[in-house]
């Protein structure tokens, strides 16, 4: 069985901040730097430690960050803006592109923010770095979220994540973020969660079926707990089932949610998938109908790790099939033989 396996391992030094946990400093210990947002007039909240800024529609404005060195050595950093995305075990994430962004994402903040800049700091020194930001003309509801990724190029595992065959790589991958919200209105926009594609997939290279779940509102969902049940197509019985909480989902941003399959083979037919949602912002009710084609099933089941394969049900029936004529064919010629003694 062939694979592609590409792992990062993120060993005591990484710290992923999201924005509203941001301490005074974000750092870790043994990274050699720390940084921090330099809060201007429109912070809305000036005792949070994120940029959480009061905007008007066209505006433009100037934000800063001081990067601090503790190291003996030069450090060579880089500074970038991400858009705020769910990721796939429904985390808030400020450190990855997303191949597309959702389709409800009106301005994704980093078209709004200038781009990555690069650093160089003097063993304990300190700077601080300046990004310019222009608001879209049209006024808009809600937030703009996103954050400041700032990671030690020498650490960077970007330059070679290319996986090989059959291989696990493992890298040290040092960051600190600095989160950032835009809002031109104080007013509170309700969260609105939608189930989109339900279908066959792997997750962590194990079977399993994905629901994509996605928030169609600029604000976020928070304490979110996703319940799932796998039926087939007119029964009763649960075959598979899933529960996580403690979730969370950025404004306008979708996810796909596992159910595993336990490691069992995926197996082709009609299926209904009925997931509950509850949160902090609502409550959600999805059904949903799916099918997993032969194709799909075979596939899937190839690529996937530690599956427990079970009977070829076809061959079972050829062998008994098989087994029944023999003794059929025996019991005529006893019975022949039995008459031509007679």
């Amino acid at each position: 069985m062939t694979f592609f396996k590409t792992i990062k391992c993120c060993f005591g030094a990484l710290l992923l901040v999201a924005f509203f946990y941001v301490g005074e400093a974000a750092a870790a210990d043994g990274m050699g730097y720390s940084a921090k947002a330099i809060i201007p007039e429109n912070q809305i909240d000036k005792s949070k430690t994120y940029f959480d800024l009061k905007m008007t529609p066209g505006q433009k404005q100037n934000v800063e960050l001081e990067l601090k060195s503790s190291s003996s050595e030069t450090l060579n950093l880089a500074v970038e803006p991400y858009m705020g995305t769910t990721n796939q075990n429904g985390e808030l994430e400020y450190s990855i592109e997303p191949e597309k962004n959702d389709s409800t994402l009106v301005y994704p903040i980093t078209r709004l923010i200038s781009g990555k800049q690069k650093v160089s700091l003097a063993p304990k020194e300190t700077k601080r770095v300046t990004f310019s930001l222009k608001m879209p003309k049209k006024a808009f509801e809600g937030k703009i979220v996103g954050g400041f990724n700032i990671y030690d190029e020498a650490n960077d595992s970007k330059e070679d994540s290319v996986s090989k065959k059959n291989d696990v790589q493992i890298k040290n991958v040092f960051s600190v973020v600095i989160g950032i919200q835009l809002r031109e209105s104080l007013d509170k926009i309700k969260p609105e969660l939608k189930l989109n594609a339900v279908k066959a997939d792997l997750f962590n290279y194990r079977t399993a079926i994905t629901a994509n779940i996605q928030n169609t509102k600029p604000n976020f969902v928070s304490e979110l707990t996703l319940k799932a049940k796998i039926r087939k197509n007119g029964s009763k019985k649960v075959i598979y089932e899933a529960e996580k909480s403690e979730m969370a989902m950025a404004p306008n941003s979708n996810f796909d949610f596992p159910i595993s399959l336990e490691n069992q083979e995926l197996t082709a037919g009609s299926y209904e998938l009925e997931i509950s949602a509850n949160s902090k912002n609502g409550e959600w009710k999805f059904t949903k109908k799916f099918r997993i084609s032969e194709e799909d099933a075979m596939r899937l089941n190839e690529e996937a790790v530690e599956i427990e394969t079970k009977p070829n049900n076809n061959f079972q029936t050829i062998i008994i099939v098989l087994v029944c004529s023999v003794l059929f064919f025996l019991l005529i010629v006893i019975f022949l033989l039995w008459r031509r003694k007679k």
